[in-house]
């Protein structure tokens, strides 16, 4: 017996579900993802069903946790649903979680053999009987071929939309690789011509679904919205989505209310209906933006429970900025008892997420030995892949800052003098971190112009830092 036929003698309705997500897996690996987070969705529902239980809430992490506190699973299928729950949400918005496109399929391909081993241990559970012998039948790349066909011949609005992902996907990262080559060569410009090239055929393929499929729909208002798409009608097309139950569409909807953008009114009560009917979907984003609105009293008190409360769902569910959310919140005591050995945990898994602001606050406890043991080496590969993943300016600040101090392994003045340059390109205006480095930068720079370095190249990189500033040694040219 094949992964696919145990599935269906586990419970026919998983059979769609799964099969897409084997079809899938190595062509689009975020649309396998999701559909995976959907058995699991669909497998709550049957265990909930079968012990008689009323849940209190769509949400998959709500249904799971109420299953385990009710004792109906154990700790370990518990565990192993929140992993498949995660490993969707991650599909859902791999540019959030950073994911190159080999890493996608890999976490696809893999979060296909592991829902066939949950399947067999479900069994005994959900059929009474114990699990048949089964093997895992491997994946070939067939589908992606008949996809395309689909989509191009038949016209299929699934199809289109399906590519549409597949591309867009593709073209995020490049984003992220262009932006990164062009700060690590301290480039002004950046060449996004072929990032820009897969994202409006992306777009093209979203155009052609939009009339017949809610997702694209909402992916061609997103297209439209950044530029990346011909034609008008962003926000009604957003709008539409939303209205049609779409998640994205909704979190989206209740960030620009939240945030007052995109030609929104500031509206914090309508931005908590749209994140709450998002949350509703476990959608991450909604999740750790739902947090911040009642963290900040948006309603009118801060309200330091509930953004604690959704900020450890979102945190639950893999989302790096709500991991980040909830560590500073358990560091601090807020909404809560104070938990710092919870906080670093939190705080290090958005750090292994290259989440920047999580690796700026790893970075800066490691210089210090801050509930770390201290390690300076350590932490300054820490602040570079802030400064790699999210071009941080305060990471570049501190970074320049403990080698203008000698506070790091082989202090490097050139360095300090680019760093401190770049913070203050990408410091906004105004920032208390763009008055504290315009302050400090005269007495830091002088450091440069006192250097007496040990050979023609130092010499050469020293005068290349020191052009960065003035006489008197406040930063030159243009902000970012």
């Amino acid at each position: 017996m094949n992964d696919l036929e145990l599935i269906r003698q586990l419970d026919r309705q998983l059979v769609d579900d799964y099969q897409l997500a084997r079809n899938y897996c190595l062509d689009v690996p975020t649309y396998a993802l999701v559909h995976l987070r959907s058995v699991a969705h669909k497998i709550t529902t049957e265990l909930g069903r079968r012990a008689e239980v009323e849940f209190r809430s769509k949400n998959l992490y709500d249904r799971i946790e109420q299953l385990a506190k009710g004792k109906q699973i154990d700790m370990r299928l518990a565990r192993k649903l929140h992993k498949l729950r995660n490993d969707g949400n991650k599909g859902a918005h791999p540019e959030k979680y950073r994911l190159s496109p080999e890493q996608l399929v890999q976490l696809a391909a893999k979060s296909v053999k592991d829902t066939a081993r949950l399947a067999a241990e479900l069994f005994p559970l959900l059929t009474g009987q114990p699990a048949p012998h089964w093997q895992f039948e491997p994946v070939d790349a067939e589908a992606g071929r008949e996809l395309c066909y689909r989509a191009v011949m038949q016209d299929d609005a699934e199809a289109q939309y399906l590519v549409g992902l597949s591309l867009k996907s593709r073209g995020l990262m490049k984003r992220q690789r262009e932006h990164s080559f062009a700060l690590a060569n301290n480039s002004t410009s950046v060449d996004l011509e072929p990032s820009q090239d897969d994202l409006r055929q992306a777009a093209h393929w979203f155009a052609r679904a939009a009339d017949r499929h809610a997702g694209a729909r909402f992916e061609h208002g997103v297209a439209l919205l950044h530029g990346y798409g011909e034609g008008e009608g962003s926000l009604a097309l957003i709008q539409a989505a939303a209205e049609a139950g779409n998640a994205d569409a909704l979190a989206l909807l209740g960030y620009f209310a939240q945030t007052g953008s995109h030609g929104h009114a500031l509206d914090p009560a309508l931005a908590e209906r749209y994140l709450l009917a998002a949350v509703e979907q476990d959608q991450p984003e909604a999740m750790a933006n739902l947090a911040v609105l009642y963290y900040q009293g948006s309603l009118g008190q801060p309200d330091w429970q509930r953004a604690r409360h959704y900020a450890e769902q979102g945190a639950q569910a893999g989302y790096p900025h709500a991991q980040y959310q909830l560590a500073v919140m358990l560091f601090a005591g807020e909404g809560g008892n104070a938990e710092p050995e919870s906080a670093l945990q939190w705080l290090r898994q958005a750090a292994e997420q290259h989440y920047p602001e999580a690796l700026a606050d790893l970075a800066q406890r490691t210089l210090d030995g801050d509930g770390v043991e201290a390690n300076p080496a350590a932490a300054a590969s820490l602040y570079r892949e802030a400064i790699r993943f999210g071009r941080l300016p305060r990471a570049m600040f501190e970074l320049a800052l403990a080698h203008f101090d000698g506070e790091v392994p082989d202090r490097d003045l050139a360095e300090a003098a680019q760093l401190l340059h770049g913070a203050y390109r990408y410091a906004p205006k105004g920032s208390e971190l763009a008055e504290a480095i315009w302050q400090l930068a005269p007495e830091l720079v002088r450091q440069l112009d006192r250097a007496e370095p040990e050979d023609e190249g130092a010499a050469e990189a020293l005068a290349q830092g020191r052009a960065l500033f003035d006489p008197v040694g406040y930063p030159l040219g243009d902000r970012h």
